[in-house]
């Protein structure tokens, strides 16, 4: 972040950071919540007194950057919690925007899908136009536990599966339609169930299909789940989920 200058420790060169490179610009922070407190403090520092000191330097380089911040978790919860200093906090929180999640703006999903179809069309040097009003149904009813990057990592697994002569995708080649059933299902209601049993049927199904949905790659859908590799396979184990 703060760049590197050469003899500072050994191998080190001479290296702009992120500060100078956005100098003049903007930087993204994201998801601030989970940087170190001890990078908190040395970006407060920044902030407030507009330079930074490369790693292993003793120049202080002005900047003028405008910080473009992000948490995966509401503002309240990370204050209470302790996750991001006060002092940072309020120092950032000059303008705030809350965005919400997919499920909640049905209006963004196929012009999402269609930004995705466009990237992936690049890298996999494919040429497939449209998805097929059916495909949209459905990526329309889901309720996308996984967020924004769900809708990607599904876009992409369906591109995959499709034949190389495809140029519109259908429901055949998307794995979300079983999913999308199953998380209707989940809603139906309690039952005879207790809440506890309830919920852990919920989060079991909501891990099983963010796990389908990426291949079964524990990394991938515990980034999505927005939590740590270690807790999900904690989960895993719990359930009893085959992978």
């Amino acid at each position: 972040m703060f760049g590197t200058s050469k003899g500072g420790f050994t191998g080190a060169v001479d290296r702009a950071g992120l500060f100078e490179q956005a100098n003049g610009g903007t930087l993204l922070l994201d998801e601030i919540n989970s940087m170190p407190y001890e990078l908190q403090a040395k970006l407060l520092r920044v902030l407030q007194e507009n330079y930074i000191r490369r790693v292993g330097g003793t120049k202080d380089i002005p900047i003028d950057v405008r910080i473009i911040s992000t948490s995966n978790e509401p503002p309240e919860k990370i204050l209470s919690e302790g996750n991001i200093r006060k002092d940072l906090f309020y120092r950032l929180n000059v303008i705030q925007i809350s965005i919400p999640p997919l499920r909640k703006r049905k209006e963004d999903i196929l012009m999402l899908a269609n930004m995705f179809l466009e990237k992936y069309n690049e890298r996999m040097n494919r040429e497939i136009i449209a998805i097929s009003d059916e495909a949209k149904e459905n990526l329309l009813n889901y309720e996308y536990p996984g967020n924004v990057r769900e809708l990607e990592n599904i876009i992409m697994s369906a591109m995959s599966m499709a034949d190389d002569n495809v140029t519109v995708l259908d429901s055949s080649c998307f794995s979300i339609k079983h999913s999308m059933h199953r998380t209707e299902q989940n809603f139906e209601g309690i039952g005879d169930e207790g809440i506890d049993e309830y919920l852990a049927r919920l989060e079991k199904n909501i891990i099983e299909d963010t796990l389908e949905n990426n291949g079964n790659n524990i990394t991938k859908a515990a980034e999505d789940l927005k939590i740590k590799r270690q807790t999900l396979q904690h989960k895993i184990k719990k359930y009893n989920i085959k992978i």
